[in-house]
């Protein structure tokens, strides 16, 4: 039986596509594992729905580590160091910031203190493993480009068009015009033409009372990008024009136009852009 010790509890799952209740099953364990040691649940902090690569931009950990500079606790538990991070440089800078403020990190599948060099390989494994997820799907949404499909959100001015395979399994990525967004996209380029300024532009729609993408209000851009990056609303969607980076040190991404794709295009996903007539 060890010390009573002051236990930081934190959990973590990934994106919002991911099941909630692992956050649940992950707090139900650690305090589970923290009565077996005859320890103190002192907090407990959660980041839902963001990606382990991410650190800044994580404000469960950020808190965490906060508290750490105070003295409130002792141990930091988590379930398994994946949890933790899976970037390399991350999962460092929490551990040394943890021992400069003599905090131990533990994890409950471990049962054990984690080590540097423990950290170390296992952090090099999880980013491997970060590095493989985007991979696939990256090479996941290039095959549904080529099959005319699009893998990714909706855009203004369509909406998804359903359809069922053989099997009855609903097809993914199709997409049909949205005959009233598609008036308003026409509207915009016609005000465009006239020599209106996005931004004004914009005034008049939300005083039309025209709501914008999502229901929200329109902003215009008041510099405004190449008439290129409005390629979407008069081409077949397209893939990986341009992918994020992320500097080192940082967490903000920045946008950088991805070599060697030239953009795979979505070509059958969508009607022919004459076709503007509604489904039933």
């Amino acid at each position: 039986m060890h010390a009573s010790k002051r236990v930081m509890l934190y959990a973590r799952y990934s994106t919002d596509q991911q099941n909630p209740a692992s956050i649940e099953t992950q707090l139900d364990l650690g305090k589970e594992f923290i009565q077996r040691q005859g320890w103190y649940l002192a907090d407990t902090f959660v980041d839902a729905g963001i990606s382990g690569s991410s650190f800044e931009t994580r404000p469960g950990i950020q808190a965490a580590l906060a508290r750490s500079n105070a003295g409130a606790y002792d141990v930091f538990l988590c379930l398994t160091l994946d949890r933790l991070s899976r970037d390399l440089e991350h999962s460092a800078r929490i551990l040394k910031i943890l021992q400069f403020h003599d905090v131990e990190l533990w994890t409950v599948h471990g049962a054990s203190a984690v080590s540097s060099m423990e950290l170390g390989l296992r952090a090099v494994l999880n980013q491997e493993v970060l590095e493989q997820v985007r991979y696939r799907t990256r090479e996941g949404m290039k095959t549904v480009a080529k099959h005319g499909r699009v893998p990714g959100g909706i855009c203004y001015g369509y909406r998804v068009r359903r359809e069922f395979d053989e099997n009855g399994e609903p097809v993914r990525g199709l997409r049909s015009i949205d005959l009233d967004e598609a008036a308003t996209i026409v509207w915009i380029f016609e005000r465009y033409a006239d020599g209106l300024s996005p931004v004004k532009i914009a005034d008049e729609l939300n005083a039309r009372g025209v709501p914008g993408p999502r229901g929200r209000r329109w902003q215009g851009c008041r510099n405004p990008r190449s008439s290129k990056s409005w390629q979407r609303h008069f081409e077949q969607p397209g893939l990986h024009r341009a992918h994020h980076l992320q500097p080192p040190r940082l967490s903000q991404k920045s946008r950088h136009r991805t070599s060697g794709l030239a953009g795979e295009r979505c070509r059958d996903a969508c009607r022919p852009r004459g076709a503007l007539t509604q489904d039933h």
